[in-house]
């Protein structure tokens, strides 16, 4: 398996637990946070995200991947216009 497949796998798992286990608004803990795979997923579906990782550069990754994901939502303004 290639490393993109098996990242695509990863989200895949987050979202079905997201739908799962979480309700929109609900915020969701990640302590192992890695490069913010659930964070990111979590954002998407409209959950708040707590996270915590003690590695630098995973830490650095995780804040691009937040902003990311917090940069594709759309605003209450942009659905009006």
């Amino acid at each position: 398996m290639n490393r993109l497949h098996a990242q695509v796998e990863r989200v895949d798992v987050i979202e079905r637990a997201m739908a799962l286990w979480s309700n929109p608004g609900d915020v969701v803990f990640d302590p192992f946070s890695g490069v913010g795979s659930t964070g990111y997923q979590s954002l998407k579906m409209g959950r708040k995200f707590i996270g915590s990782e003690l590695k630098q550069s995973y830490y650095d990754q995780a804040v691009k991947n937040l902003e990311s994901a917090k940069s594709n939502q759309a605003s209450m303004f942009e659905l009006v216009a």
